[in-house]
């Protein structure tokens, strides 16, 4: 059975959205967006109804392979599907005639009601995300239903209105692509381009609604299909035993913490028992201890190559603790790394800067030091770049970083030198 790479619902949406560009790039996605945009080119042949008729087949096959996407997010998966398994549950051509719809009713609302088009119009694009999502997974009905798409908006919160600023961003930058590309490009690969930019937005959306549902979905009631997975694959006794606790914990909160520590003592443990036990903690204001736990936590992920995971329980003890530090060069350095190259440059410069601080003379602490000076540039932050990079050369003569050092220092003074 191949391996499936999971996504974790822990992840922000925001970072998720930061990511996502990268979704319709892996994968199958690719070559489902080339062979689609392929297919549309056939409207060009001179056939008297054929470009309408290839139009609305391409449509109907992007958004079964789109909709494919969203469920597979939305269970939990970090790469698209393979193909689309459940193309003939009329979805696809469900969302077209109710996205005509509401195009007809922005057009007609000025004459019929004296609305302005526009205001129907963004009304239509602010709830299409909740009647999109609602299509996958519970039908037309639902989806169709206003007390739906209130009740989902008021669980999803403020995600679902980056979700909707995304969505009104890709429409505009498809429009922008049909402007350059489709009308004052050339007639052929001008539309051509235009129709792969159009699939590429198609896909990223739906990636982003899918992982919406991912990241909120224990407020929405849904369980991603990874997850069951995940617990039919954990051992049993693990299972029984966090249910026990969960049980204790509505009398005991103390005596169920006590149970888990037990658990965590004996060494490796699902990462949901070590989430539990965290939150248990956190409800008797046990801070010492979470912080002690993160520790260990901390450097199992690590070893595990759960750094993502790790980060976030990193910044979850330092809302505790500001002062917080991973307790080992091996746990500390390899997260300022990830953090850094996941563009999480604050996390990345706390890190960075209390390597160096706390194991100066380490065989690392020049590179993190450096990692620590660029943290500091990407925040606008020259002058305390500088002063890194000064002290980095002063206490490191001829260290082979020397270079990257120095080309950071000249950088940073020719910035400042072409400045206004």
């Amino acid at each position: 059975m191949p391996r499936h790479e999971l996504a974790d619902a822990a992840t922000p949406f925001a970072e998720r959205v930061r990511t996502g560009w990268r979704y319709p790039m892996r994968g199958a996605a690719p070559y489902t967006i080339g062979a689609i945009t392929l297919f549309e080119a056939i409207a060009f042949l001179p056939i008297t109804g054929l470009k309408l008729l290839v139009v609305a087949i391409g449509w109907v096959a992007l958004y079964t392979y789109a909709f494919e996407c969203l469920r597979h997010t939305a269970d939990g998966y970090a790469d698209p599907p393979e193909l689309a398994v459940n193309g003939g549950d009329g979805t696809s051509v469900a969302l077209i005639l109710i996205q005509l719809t509401g195009n007809a009713f922005a057009v007609l609302a000025p004459i019929l009601f004296g609305v302005p088009g526009l205001a129907v119009a963004l009304l239509f694009a602010f709830v299409l995300p909740v009647i999109t999502m609602s299509l996958a997974f519970d039908g037309v009905g639902a989806a169709l239903n206003p007390l739906t798409w209130f009740e989902a908006v008021r669980r999803l919160g403020a995600s679902y209105v980056m979700l909707f600023a995304m969505v009104l961003a890709s429409s505009l930058l498809q429009a922008a692509a049909q402007y350059a590309m489709a009308d004052h490009g050339p007639t052929f690969f001008g539309t051509l381009g235009y129709y792969a930019v159009a699939n590429y937005l198609t896909l990223y959306n739906f990636h982003l609604m899918g992982a919406l549902i991912h990241h909120k979905h224990e407020a929405l009631g849904y369980q991603p299909a990874s997850v069951e997975i995940a617990a039919l694959m954990e051992p049993d006794d693990d299972q029984a035993l966090l249910a026990h606790a969960n049980l204790i914990a509505r009398d005991d909160v103390p005596a169920a913490t006590d149970i888990l520590t037990e658990r965590l003592r004996e060494g490796f443990a699902p990462a949901a028992m070590h989430a539990r036990y965290r939150e248990l903690l956190r409800a008797q204001d046990r801070l010492p201890e979470l912080l002690v736990h993160g520790q260990i936590w901390i450097a199992a992920l690590v070893v595990a190559r759960e750094t993502r995971r790790a980060l976030g329980v990193v910044q979850d003890c330092i809302g505790i603790d500001p002062a917080f530090l991973p307790d080992a060069t091996v746990t500390c350095g390899p997260l300022a790394d990830t953090a850094a190259h996941g563009g999480m440059t604050r996390l990345a410069l706390h890190l960075a800067e209390g390597y160096v601080r706390t194991w100066p003379q380490d065989i690392g602490a020049p590179h993190y030091g450096l990692l620590a000076a660029r943290m500091h540039e990407r925040l606008g932050q020259a002058d305390e770049a500088k002063a890194i990079a000064r002290r980095l050369l002063a206490e490191h003569p001829g260290h082979p970083l020397g270079v990257d050092i120095e080309a950071l220092l000249a950088s940073l003074d020719g910035a400042r030198t072409v400045a206004p």
